[in-house]
């Protein structure tokens, strides 16, 4: 059995993933993947795996767990996804570092699983943009909550990503750019839902909703609709060209937090390329792009 943790991170998804794949359970069920409700779970799984930590689990562990939470018998990949295994908004940064406890986070999912292949996805984000919305973000206790001791030029996801390859090197990891999720949007499901490739998500596009009016959007599913893509390449290939026509200026805006100028925002966007340069070399990270 596989089990697939969207960890997030904060502020790049906002559900849009699992509603996607509960909304496309029974094709998913027919090919033996679950997809349970996040009522079911989120908060039993944060609690359960930090109780149990220390203490021995086995296939019997595993399945009493699963039994509480999934209807289907023998599921071959089970898809959870909570943003707050990793940490609650206003502990994503901490002494210029990315999610101080992923490592141990992820380590006690692990526990939790012992018989299953445990699988981590989640997105990354450009600080540049993430520092100013996770200070905008009401649940993340303002711009001193976010940056208390925290230098944005020391940030780097890197760091995170090795620590929690490092404490767990059985668990594969798959990252992707929020930047480049655009493109990457029907790939990114596939690769977490773990479904057919010849199966299509019902309505994979609404994640385009706020980034165009309602009639790019209404144009963008009638043509998807009525044209098959050969393959990957040639959908993002489509998707590049209607975002460059249909995407609303405001909707990809920025907002720089006070005190950054254009020099400060572009020196933090170089460093996260640099990063990524980084990241594409880490064993057990797999970086999704275009």
């Amino acid at each position: 059995m596989e089990i697939a943790l969207h960890l997030g991170a904060h502020l790049t998804d906002e559900d849009q993933l699992i509603r996607c794949l509960m909304r496309n359970r029974a094709l998913l069920e027919s090919q033996g993947i679950a997809v349970p409700g996040t009522g079911t779970y989120r908060a039993q799984l944060r609690q359960l795996a930090y109780d149990l930590r220390d203490t021995p689990t086995n296939a019997d562990t595993q399945e009493a767990l699963l039994d509480g939470i999934i209807d289907m018998d023998d599921p071959r990949r089970v898809v959870f996804s909570s943003e707050g295994f990793l940490a609650q908004h206003q502990w994503v940064v901490v002494n210029s570092t990315f999610y101080p406890h992923a490592a141990d986070r992820v380590m006690q999912l692990r526990h939790l699983f012992p018989e299953a292949r445990v699988q981590v996805y989640m997105a990354i984000r450009d600080p540049a943009s993430l520092l100013p919305a996770l200070v905008r973000d009401s649940r993340s206790g303002g711009m001193q909550a976010v940056l208390r001791d925290s230098d944005p030029l020391d940030l780097r996801w890197s760091e995170m990503l090795t620590r929690v390859h490092t404490a767990a090197p059985d668990v594969p990891i798959t990252v992707w750019c929020d930047e480049d999720t655009p493109l990457l949007w029907p790939e990114i499901l596939r690769a977490v839902s773990g479904h057919d490739p010849a199966s299509e998500l019902e309505g994979w596009f609404a994640w385009y909703w706020e980034l165009m009016t309602p009639e790019r959007h209404e144009a963008m599913r009638r043509y998807f609709a009525s044209t098959p893509m050969a393959d990957d390449l040639q959908r993002r290939r489509v998707l590049s060209a209607m975002l460059d026509k249909f995407a609303l200026p405001e909707a990809t805006e920025t907002v720089a937090l006070p005190g950054w100028d254009e020099d400060y925002t572009d020196v933090l966007g170089t460093l996260y390329e640099q990063d990524l340069d980084v990241i594409s070399t880490i064993p057990g990270v797999a970086l999704l792009e275009p």
